[in-house]
């Protein structure tokens, strides 16, 4: 990759030309002179340097975003290469959104690492929109979602059903539901919260209050707690549901949504990737 380039990504990372100067081991003018390098190439100015204030341009916007996507190319041609001599052997990145990263993949993973030992496979776990941005900026290898995305560099297909449900503790009601009830949602940008609003507002349930939580284990727990209603994946709470301290307000398979990966349309092809999705929509 370009020298400029990787040393314009650890500067903005850093926040910093001298922290940028100390990892990448070159001195600081080197790196003003890679910047100024950059400025000139591109004819305009990449950040503004007043005081101690440090503030990406506009343009400085557009190169970062752009240099991040080249980095992660670069990182997969090393991959493909090391691949083409070697039998499958490697990293494998996946992003996934709380509800298939927590409840739905480890059993895959587990599976599918019986049978690719010699992969190494790194979980990142985010809410669908930070996923999205991960796929968007080559971070991950793959992204596997619960809700929707319209970014113009994204690919996304279905591969599993995933059924939802209102629920609420063994004492509540749907009465209680449709006379205003609190309702426990997750925080924006997650594919559950998208999914909640969309029940409420169909339904046209009044909301008293809405508590956010930024985790399903949290969600559930409020709502064992007795603070209010949700709706979530039916595989968070089963087991609460199975002993009787939670109940659905809703019938057996009427709220349905889909899993859905996300491909960067940039992103060259990827071995071992395909070799999970694959393994993946057979396991399903």
């Amino acid at each position: 990759m370009d020298e400029a380039l990787r040393t314009y990504i650890r500067v903005v990372e850093l926040q910093s030309f001298t922290k940028a100067a100390e990892e990448l081991h070159i001195s600081q003018p080197a790196v003003s002179l890679q910047l100024k390098k950059l400025e000139e190439l591109y004819e305009t100015e990449l950040i503004y340097r007043q005081a101690k204030k440090f503030i990406l341009t506009a343009t400085g916007e557009i190169l970062y975003h752009r240099a991040k996507q080249l980095e992660g190319l670069y990182k997969q041609v090393e991959d493909e290469i090391s691949l083409y001599h070697h039998h499958l052997k490697g990293r494998l990145r996946i992003g996934a959104s709380f509800t298939i990263g927590e409840y739905y993949l480890p059993e895959v993973i587990a599976k599918f690492h019986a049978l690719y030992p010699d992969i190494t496979i790194e979980l990142i776990i985010e809410n669908t929109a930070k996923i999205a941005d991960k796929v968007e900026l080559l971070q991950v290898d793959t992204g596997l979602i619960e809700g929707q995305v319209s970014k113009k560099d994204l690919e996304i297909s279905a591969f599993s059903d995933d059924e939802m449900c209102i629920v609420g503790r063994a004492d509540g009601s749907l009465t209680e539901i449709e006379q205003g009830a609190t309702w426990i949602a997750r925080e924006e940008g997650s594919g559950t919260r998208e999914y909640l609003d969309h029940v409420l507002s169909t339904n046209g349930w009044n909301v008293t209050e809405k508590v956010v939580a930024w985790s399903n284990m949290a969600v559930k727990q409020m709502v064992l707690e007795g603070m209010g209603y949700t709706v979530i994946s039916k595989c968070v709470v089963q087991a609460e549901i199975t002993a009787g301290k939670l109940q659905t307000f809703n019938e057996a398979g009427s709220l349905m949504r889909k899993f859905s990966v996300l491909k960067n349309r940039q992103r060259l092809e990827n071995r071992i990737a395909e070799t999970f999705l694959t393994f993946l929509k057979e396991n399903r």
